[in-house]
């Protein structure tokens, strides 16, 4: 959203201009539109998937830690369906030829990229929360339950969405909207009017960088390092033999708690494979510096762009998949659910 401005001398402009992309125009578009549409559909499923977690986990109830973690997930993830679902129909389509009474290319700016932004990493310091959540339950399993409250849960999640969600909406204070006259509709529209000072720049930077780098970073690093942990965990006790036959309660939990570590680690394996493309491409540009904007590779910086967007969507539209596959508890409740209106799934969610 943000363009960089370089000051280049005409021998390097005439180089820049000389220089023949990589993508031809047409592959471009063709691969663009395709994005588009892909991501569309997969911040559609997003939506729905979503909420359809947020109402089975109500359903559930909130007694155990994980399940507040997994709901306040949800609800992020809805945030970011719903919110990329909306920028990316501002920027595709020429909504501003329907009449609308708003700029819809610089309205979603603030109303859909920044605060998109700070659900996004929202997001992944929840499941960085999650992660380390079970990693305290694998190193003190007989203090965890201390440790690991329902207040604490609580007020740790709402200090993740204070420190991470918020600061994206500073961006309104140097990006305001406000009613501004077009001359092409002939009539006052809603439209982001920056301010002319030094602090538009340096918010803006702050933000980019905060966002795009300290808390990508530290999230997606975080998250490795317990998925690891974790991973190395289930490992060990996959070694624990048990018997078929007659299992103790102490077992039963064991074998719970197990359950759910499967389901954190598939969560963080998903974030993983979503996001750490996208830190790569945020490396690229500077180990080759033809990968920006302004170079020969800019349609392919683009597209990898578009991809890295597609990849963060499908992470925050696969959960309900994975908590109906891992979780019985889940599955159970989410097609009991469901057949309040198709007898057939209540009598799958009768079998044992």
């Amino acid at each position: 959203m943000i363009m960089n401005i370089t000051i280049v001398t005409r021998e390097e402009l005439t180089l820049i201009n000389t220089i023949k992309p990589v993508l031809s125009a047409q592959t471009h578009f063709i691969l663009a539109n395709f994005l588009i549409s892909c991501m569309l559909f997969v911040a559609s499923v997003g939506i729905v998937a979503n909420t359809l977690v947020i109402i089975t986990y109500i359903k559930v109830g909130l007694s155990e830690t994980i399940n507040i973690s997994y709901l306040a997930l949800g609800i992020s993830d809805l945030s970011v369906s719903v919110l990329r679902f909306w920028t990316t129909i501002c920027f595709t389509f020429h909504l501003t030829n329907i009449g609308l009474p708003f700029d819809p290319t610089t309205v979603s700016v603030t109303t859909g990229f920044y605060p998109g932004q700070g659900f996004e990493k929202t997001t992944a310091f929840i499941t960085a929360f999650i992660a380390l959540e079970r990693c305290l339950c694998v190193l003190f399993p007989l203090h965890v339950r201390t440790m690991v409250t329902r207040r604490k849960t609580i007020i740790c999640i709402f200090l993740i969405y204070i420190f991470v969600f918020v600061p994206s909406n500073f961006i309104h204070m140097v990006l305001p909207l406000k009613w501004v006259f077009n001359p092409a509709q002939n009539r006052t529209i809603l439209a982001i009017v920056p301010l002319r000072t030094p602090l538009r720049y340096i918010t803006t930077r702050a933000l980019l960088a905060y966002y795009g780098t300290i808390l990508h970073f530290t999230a997606l690093i975080a998250v490795w390092i317990c998925t690891i942990f974790l991973a190395l965990g289930l490992k060990r006790k996959a070694h624990i033999k048990r018997d078929n036959f007659k299992i103790s309660h102490a077992q039963q939990d064991k074998q719970k708690e197990r359950r759910v570590i499967k389901t954190v680690v598939m969560l963080a394996v998903t974030y993983l494979a979503c996001f750490t493309p996208t830190a790569a491409t945020m490396l690229v540009p500077h180990f080759v510096p033809e990968f920006e904007s302004n170079r020969g590779l800019a349609r392919i910086s683009t597209i990898s762009h578009m991809i890295s967007g597609l990849l963060a969507q499908v992470n925050s539209s696969a959960n309900l998949f994975i908590y109906i596959y891992m979780g019985s508890k889940f599955r159970n409740t989410f097609l009991m659910l469901c057949s309040k209106r198709n007898p057939r799934a209540q009598l799958i969610a009768n079998l044992p």
